[in-house]
């Protein structure tokens, strides 16, 4: 009967008897719980909201005692707004409570107290109000008449001030009449009698300004003073000070006495009566007084408001407790009814699992899943469980259908797996590189009979599967087919171990004096790696033939470089400039240098000094010229010719510069060589001559299409080469085209104007002196700033023409000053 329900309609019997019992508790549970639900009824509809509005209307008439003394503290209108109206909107939320309290089940003596209290509150409130008004009101008065004490502090003080300072200028002059030799006695008489009438009456003004200070002190204290007994104790010195203001009022001036007495008048109603400050301190303390004693009031009738609410509260506390103790017995009998339930229907579950579901569903599907999981690990053969005629049954027989069919496909895949590893076998082997795969592990997984020719040939018996990369690498270096591991095996080895772990790029390994092996490795999917061989021992041989013959192209080029300017040199093999017959016209700085008397000292001296001697000059002047960037052209004998702007430029006006700062730097050279000279035999120093012009040149290759030369032509150069004729040995002398240029930065004095040969007119000419900036920190500036005038003067900057401009100016300055 059973097997033909099935699994399904034997689980849902079980179910339906396990449910039963499931009821039974739900009943019990829902009997205590109806109980449980009338007693918390009973507490929370009659009990606890009776406490809780009990203990809130307490909060809130504590809360309205508490802000009683702030009310009494307010300073201001606006502040004592502000707390009445919280003090009302607690009042109000009190009353609200307190009906609120009357429609429940209470005691009405006890509620008729809290309603007396809470009226006494309201009460007192209302009377703290109106006290806090009159206080206020009573404040500004006091600060009223604090302003008018001030006012009339300061009008006294301004009274008789004035006298005070007579006082302190009569006494410097009296000093200087008794010390004054030249002065009559008569003279020195007056100023005793004009000091005496100064200080009659200084000492009744020093008297009023000390009560009147004393005055307004003491008024000051009396406005804040904390009791009445304070006020009474300053009355005396205020007496004493306005009797003792009234004493020296006819000794002040009849023009002062009127205005003096209406000050002391005014100091007198400060002082006394009900306007006075003193009597508005008075009603002041008054306020507070009554106050203080409505707040005490309050007090008291907060403390009873909260003595009836506790009575309130311990009544429904005990209610609360009796109502407990109810629900408690209730909560006893659900439990034991619920617990019993749960005990039977836990005692029929046991037994279900244990005869039914255990023994007969769960054995069979756990033998059902450790036959399915063998499947899943490739254990095709394990036994199955038996086939039945519920669901567990045609499960096991749904397996093993699938169990033969994944045999089936598992020899079809073996088939395909073994025929595509032999094409892969087959293409491997065809290809000319070595190839080789190495697993996870680096274990040798496969390669092809090249690998074994390029890398380790005779090394068959440990190239094999599964041999390590380092045992193989190891195996080779020993036997010594690398090169590069001889002598340095371990280290070598470790090298090797490094770039095949992390492989970049590829690694180029000497195999033998001659043979030469690329190896490329890259890390495939799951940790192995992937390794490519190729033998370019011949592209390696081409290398070094064409390495070879570079380095004889660049000792050449070096050679020929001897030849050309630096420049030149660049821009022809960086291909910036071709080497054919062309030329341009380009703005130029054109420098000629020469040895002044050259031909004299080539007389006195043997060939072999004389070349020493010139190559030596020759080689400084070109260091100091190429360190300037100019372009050497030619050297003609002890003659340079030197030029800015081309093949690079910087610029007219900085080339120009650079080739003036050259000329500097070779004139400064030239001095240090001719001690040098002198020191091995040349009596007479060598003195340089250098000639600078700045104009438009024809620059470019001049020649034949089988040898040319790099130069400029035109008569900017015949120009330099004149102006260098004409410079004195030692001196650079330029053209008023490279002054133009120059003049900002470098110091140069006007020599004349020369004739040139080839030329119609005159050439403006200028030697140059040196650097600005050197000449201002070694010259004797004159330096002088008055408020109306202001010198700047470096005459030792100046040129002839300047300086007599200068003195023009200076006597023309002169004559306007002495008229």
């Amino acid at each position: 009967m059973f097997d033909r329900l099935g699994i399904r309609g034997r689980l849902l019997l079980a179910f339906f008897g396990i449910s039963a019992f499931a009821v039974l508790a739900t009943a019990g549970a829902l009997y205590a719980f109806l109980q449980l639900s009338q007693v918390l009824e009973r507490v929370t509809e009659r009990r606890a909201p009776s406490a809780l509005l009990s203990l809130e209307l307490s909060r809130h008439a504590e809360r309205v005692a508490a802000t009683a003394p702030a009310v009494l503290a307010s300073t201001s209108r606006a502040r004592h707004t502000e707390v009445s109206a919280a003090i009302g909107s607690e009042m109000t939320r009190l009353e609200e409570l307190l009906a609120a309290l009357k429609g429940t089940t209470l005691s009405s003596a006890v509620v008729a107290e809290i309603e007396a209290a809470a009226v006494g509150l309201r009460r007192n409130l209302n009377a703290l109000d109106g006290l806090v008004t009159a206080r206020l009101n009573a404040v500004v008065r006091k600060e009223e008449l604090l302003r008018r004490l001030s006012a009339t502090t300061n009008a006294s003080q301004r009274l008789v001030a004035p006298g005070i300072l007579v006082m302190n200028s009569k006494v410097p002059r009296w000093r200087a009449a008794t010390i004054d030799p030249t002065l009559s006695p008569e003279a020195e008489a007056a100023a005793t009698r004009d000091l005496a009438r100064a200080i009659a009456a200084y000492i009744p003004q020093q008297t009023a300004q000390r009560e009147i200070a004393v005055i307004n002190d003491t008024l000051l204290q009396a406005a804040v003073v904390p009791t009445p007994g304070d006020l009474s104790l300053l009355s005396f010195p205020l007496h004493r000070s306005v009797d003792a203001l009234e004493a020296i009022t006819p000794e002040f001036d009849e023009q002062l006495r009127k205005r003096f007495r209406q000050l002391v008048d005014e100091f007198k109603a400060l002082i006394d009566g009900a306007a006075s400050i003193p009597g508005a301190r008075g009603e002041e303390l008054a306020v507070l007084a009554e106050g203080e004693k409505l707040v005490a009031e309050n007090d008291q009738l907060s403390r009873k408001l909260t003595l009836a609410v506790d009575r309130l509260v311990a009544a429904a506390q005990r209610d609360i407790s009796d109502a407990g103790a109810e629900a408690g017995t209730v909560r006893r009998y659900g439990t034991g009814i619920v617990l019993g339930s749960a005990l039977l229907s836990l005692l029929s579950s046991i037994l279900i699992v244990w005869l039914y579901v255990d023994r007969n569903l769960l054995a069979r599907l756990a033998g059902l899943s450790h036959s399915m999981l063998a499947i899943a690990a490739g254990n095709l053969r394990v036994t199955l469980p038996d086939t039945g005629r519920d669901e567990i049954g045609r499960m096991a027989k749904a397996l093993r259908l699938f169990r033969d069919t994944a045999i089936e496909v598992e020899e079809k895949n073996l088939r395909e797996v073994a025929e595509a590893r032999q094409r892969l076998i087959d293409a491997i082997e065809s290809i000319s590189e070595g190839f080789a795969l190495y697993d996870g592990e680096d274990r040798l997984l496969l390669c092809n009979s090249r690998y074994r020719e390029i890398l380790y040939p005779g090394m068959d018996d440990a190239v094999v599967s599964g041999t390590s990369f380092e045992a193989i690498i190891r195996a080779a270096a020993e036997r010594g087919l690398i090169e590069d591991a001889i002598g340095r095996e371990d280290e070598w080895i470790a090298e090797r171990l490094k770039a095949h772990r992390n492989p970049v790029g590829t690694i180029l390994q000497q195999r033998g004096s001659d043979r030469w092996v690329q190896i490329s490795e890259r890390r495939i999917s799951g940790g192995g790696t992937v390794a490519v061989y190729s033998d370019v021992t011949e592209l390696k041989r081409r290398e070094q033939d064409l390495s070879e013959k570079s380095a004889a192209l660049e000792a050449l080029s070096s050679k020929l470089a001897k030849y050309l300017a630096p420049q030149v040199y660049s821009s022809i093999f960086s291909g910036r400039q071709d080497v054919s017959i062309a030329s341009q016209r380009k703005k130029l700085t054109i420098c000629f240098s020469d040895i002044a008397g050259f031909t004299e000292t080539t007389d006195k001296m043997e060939s072999e000094e004389l070349t020493q001697l010139l190559n030596q000059y020759l080689t400084e002047m070109s260091q100091i010229a190429l360190s300037f960037g100019a372009t050497i052209d030619k050297y003609v004998g002890d003659a340079i010719l030197m030029f800015f702007g081309d093949p690079e430029t910087s610029g007219v006006k900085e080339d120009a510069i650079a080739c003036v700062s050259m000329a500097l730097a070779m004139q400064k050279r030239m001095t240090e060589l001719g001690e040098t000279w002198r020191g091995v035999g040349i009596e007479t120093p060598l003195r340089c001559r250098i000639g600078i012009h700045t104009d438009y040149c024809t620059v470019g290759n001049f020649g034949s299409e089988d040898r040319m030369d790099y130069t400029i032509i035109g008569g900017a150069v015949n120009l330099a080469a004149r102006l260098e004729q004409e410079a004195e040995p030692g001196a650079v002398l330029i053209s008023y085209e490279t002054f133009a240029q120059v003049q900002d930065v470098i110091h140069c004095e006007e020599v004349g104007r020369v004739r040139v040969k080839g030329l119609a007119y005159p050439i403006a000419t200028f030697r140059v002196v040196d650097f600005r900036t050197n000449l201002i920190d070694a010259c004797d500036a004159i330096h002088k700033e008055l408020p109306h005038l202001k010198l700047d003067a470096e005459p030792d900057l100046m040129s002839s023409g300047e300086r007599e401009e200068a003195a023009a100016t200076l006597r023309e300055v002169l004559s306007r000053l002495s008229r």
